[in-house]
């Protein structure tokens, strides 16, 4: 009994220190917490999915360790293809842009299809820094 008891605090401990996941999909719920219950942080709106710039995003979110939500506004639920986008937000006009939503408004936004590589990073990283 003693070894079952030390054996479920120990895995109990492990399934606490997993990684904390910075960057990753998010459906229309999500975005509705963003924009009518007072959810901040940095949404990324994207067409598809595994885009280039989508890594170094990724990179800046995880060195930063600050989360950023990707949206793909042709998934609006999970593992749904629409044949339009779906983004009842006049806010979020653009694809492949990087937005920061604070009190259910956009406050700023960066289109990360304009730029290349290490330049991009340090938009990005730049972007982060101006309102985390």
């Amino acid at each position: 009994m003693k070894r079952t008891g030390v054996l479920l605090a120990v895995v109990l401990m492990l399934a606490g220190c997993g990684e904390k996941e910075y960057f990753k999909q998010i459906y229309l719920g999500d975005v509705k917490e963003y924009m009518e219950e007072d959810k901040d942080g940095f949404i990324l709106i994207v067409n598809e999915n595994n885009q280039d710039f989508q890594q170094y995003v990724k990179g800046v979110a995880e060195n930063e360790e600050i989360i950023i939500d990707m949206y793909n506004v042709y998934e609006s639920e999970e593992g749904a293809e629409d044949n339009r986008p779906a983004l009842p937000y006049d806010d979020f006009s653009r694809f492949n842009e990087l937005f920061y939503v604070e009190d259910n408004k956009v406050k700023g936004n960066l289109d990360v299809g304009g730029y290349e590589d290490m330049k991009l990073t340090e938009e990005v990283e730049h972007f982060v820094e101006l309102y985390k």
